[in-house]
């Protein structure tokens, strides 16, 4: 009775596990060597209680079966909607067609491997293919889980490929001018969203948790927003992160929306209601729509004739001020609500201003005559060899 990891053939990088149990012999192709290590501490534990066998297992099911269990028990429940929609979109795209009948026991490393090729030869971006990695792997990867199979055949395939997932993402935030004139052609022309675009640019919320803000939510003691929620696709959910944070209020934003505050009392007492709504930006009492935003910052870009922009970039261009502003990164990943400090200097170090050259003269400083010892004692050593001679 054992258990042994080999590479086979040698020098391919592929190992097997090779079982010997009550007479009976059986190998089976893993992968990495570490997946084949794992899988074989899992197979001596079965063999130790007794609970492995050698004899023909019934076939379990298909990918396309398990898959669709994985979404609706694991992603639908502890996931956001968006991320349950983008998996089964991402599925019935990219992984169905060629998975879709192949049991999970059945599916292999140089499979994966030729399914994330296809689709980056397709001209997807590397997010799409690593996007397609992602839900392959978590399927196969609850299914290790499940003990329905030994290891995960997706395991750092990508990494091989190099076809990883680049960190940097491209940042075009507006200008102090462009945002001024946004702001200006806002009030003028489309006033009553004024106040929801100044919170946007002076706090970069995103579009959801700006639309689920409520009054309770906003601090005017300490000028602070409480970010608690996000509101999309009808429902009012956590934040993307799952995370609370404050949002700092500048004062010119406490002044709009104490005015929008007075406005929503004097509404509430024309038609005899004694409390306002407790949805700051609301549409009739109802949370806007995120298409009808969307559309109107479309138009108000049209009307100040500003270069066509996605309702994102104001979040980009709030951190982008502050970083060329001389703010600390830190400050900046603490209100945008990161979950890293990595995750800011990966999409925004490039703006931090690198120009104070101050910053390097001061290091002079520490030995200041270090620049002229050098010298001075050259001149003494000449003199020295000058009198010799």
């Amino acid at each position: 009775m054992g258990v042994k990891v080999r590479e086979r053939p040698k020098g391919s990088g592929v190992y097997w596990l090779f079982i010997t149990h009550e007479g009976k012999r059986k190998a089976k192709r893993v992968g990495t060597k570490r997946a084949a290590e794992t899988a074989a501490k899992k197979v001596e534990a079965q063999l130790a209680l007794g609970l492995f066998n050698l004899e023909e297992k019934k076939q379990l099911p298909s990918f396309e079966e398990y898959a669709d269990n994985w979404l609706e028990t694991y992603v639908r429940p502890l996931r956001q909607p968006a991320t349950y929609e983008r998996y089964t979109e991402i599925l019935g795209r990219h992984v169905y067609p060629v998975f879709a009948s192949r049991p999970i026991d059945q599916i292999r490393r140089k499979d994966v491997k030729n399914l994330l090729l296809h689709v980056n030869k397709k001209g997807y971006s590397r997010s799409v293919v690593c996007l397609v990695r992602d839900v392959v792997s978590g399927a196969l990867g609850y299914a290790v889980d499940d003990e329905l199979i030994l290891a995960n055949p997706v395991t750092g395939v990508l990494k091989r490929l190099k076809l990883e997932r680049d960190k940097r993402i491209s940042v075009e935030p507006f200008n102090q001018e462009e945002v001024d004139l946004f702001l200006k052609t806002c009030a003028e022309k489309f006033s009553e969203y004024y106040t929801f675009y100044l919170c946007a640019f002076r706090t970069g919320m995103r579009l959801g948790e700006l639309l689920a803000l409520q009054w309770g939510d906003v601090d005017w003691n300490r000028k602070f927003i409480r970010v608690e929620r996000s509101y999309k696709r009808g429902l009012v959910g956590k934040t993307k992160n799952g995370r609370s944070r404050n949002v700092d209020m500048s004062d010119q934003l406490v002044r709009a929306l104490k005015d929008l505050l007075t406005h929503r009392k004097r509404e509430a007492l024309k038609i005899g209601k004694g409390d306002i709504v407790e949805i700051v930006f609301h549409k009739d009492g109802r949370h806007r729509a995120q298409n009808s935003v969307r559309n109107v910052y479309k138009r108000i870009l049209k009307k100040a004739g500003i270069r066509n922009m996605r309702f994102h970039d104001i979040r980009h261009t709030f951190a982008s001020l502050l970083l060329s502003n001389g703010e600390s990164p830190v400050y900046v990943k603490e209100q945008l609500g990161h979950s890293s400090i990595q995750m800011t200097v990966d999409i925004y170090g490039h703006l931090i201003p690198s120009s104070n050259r101050q910053a390097v003269n001061r290091l002079d400083g520490v030995q200041p005559s270090a620049t002229y010892l050098q010298p001075e004692k050259t001149n003494a050593r000449n003199s020295l060899e000058l009198q010799a001679f």
